[in-house]
């Protein structure tokens, strides 16, 4: 179950599985809460959008936490009916446009497209925000603010740098001179490139002569910033493996033609501050309480209500 407020697409499209209506007899019931039901294919449909989610998909021995984290949501909206909590339609519409904002979505067509290619239609996915904000709404009427120290931040920070690691980074300037498909000029762009190093070796100033050859249409290439070593390309990470700063390398090729760089800065693995991971933190830590909570809620209501799962179901149907 899923409390964090800042919520994908995706994750919004699995907080919570379609519900078939009460009382409805079906075979394949794998999760009941009083009169609430999921079928074998509301928990493939479930195990589905968790895989488009994750990009993995989701084992066998994984279903019977899903089909827990489905009680368990079943649990809160049975919950909520009970305290006749409301969504307005306004409220929906506002947090699907929300969704396809933070999602970059252009227009109505992506949209469908988007929805039918994970098997939803656009009332699918109104009901499943519906009970999302109804879940989320509960939760805060039963749990409450969760006040938050700076101290107990930093405590998590401490036990948790080894997450905030920043790997070796370098920055570079660089050139690369293409080659023609057949590399014919392989060998003329070679000689051009080890001018240029030599020319840039006697002058100091590597950048702009590199930029003269960009402006001349023979290359492209300038000042690349700072990089993570292991996003560079395999051909850049091992010319500048053993660089010093300020050294310029011999020119090396790959498929995009013949680079040169200049190593301008090497910078050790270092951890992120804790002014930069602060928000991240806090929402860790909210996460965690109210998962916390969230079990203790859970397990009370189970008390009360009829509660049967049947994972077996889920690992046997087609």
């Amino acid at each position: 179950m899923r409390t964090t407020a800042h919520l994908t697409l995706v994750t919004w499209l699995v907080a919570t599985a379609a519900l078939a209506a009460p009382g409805q007899l079906v075979e394949g019931i794998v999760v009941r809460v009083n009169d609430r039901i999921l079928t074998t294919a509301d928990m493939r449909q479930r195990a589905a959008e968790r895989a488009a989610e994750t990009g993995i998909p989701v084992p066998p021995t994984a279903y019977p936490e899903l089909v827990q984290e489905a009680a368990d949501e079943l649990c809160i909206l049975e919950r909520a009916a009970e305290l006749k909590l409301e969504v307005s339609n306004e409220e929906v519409n506002a947090a699907i446009k929300q969704l396809r904002d933070r999602n970059n979505v252009p227009d109505d067509a992506t949209f469908e497209k988007m929805l039918t290619g994970m098997g939803l239609t656009l009332d699918d996915l109104k009901a499943r925000v519906r009970n999302n904000i109804l879940i989320q709404r509960l939760l805060q009427r039963e749990v409450g603010d969760l006040p938050i120290t700076e101290e107990e931040l930093r405590q998590r920070y401490e036990r948790e740098k080894s997450s905030f690691m920043i790997g070796e980074r370098v920055h570079l300037e660089h050139i690369v001179l293409p080659v023609l498909a057949d590399r014919s000029d392989l060998d003329a762009q070679l000689a051009a490139a080890r001018r240029l190093v030599a020319a840039a070796r006697a002058s100091g100033d590597f950048l702009t002569l590199a930029k003269q050859e960009v402006a001349a249409g023979r290359g492209s290439g300038g000042d690349l910033g700072t990089l993570l070593l292991t996003d560079l390309r395999p051909e850049v990470r091992d010319a500048v493996a053993t660089m010093k700063p300020g050294e310029i390398s011999e020119p090396f090729t790959s498929s995009a033609g013949v680079h040169a760089v200049r190593l301008v800065e090497r910078i050790p693995p270092t951890v992120r501050p804790f002014s930069e991971v602060e928000k991240d933190l806090r929402e860790r830590e909210t996460e965690t309480r109210y998962r916390q909570h969230l079990d203790s809620v859970v397990a009370e209501l189970k008390k009360r209500y009829i509660v049967e799962t049947h994972p077996e179901l889920l690992a046997t149907s087609k």
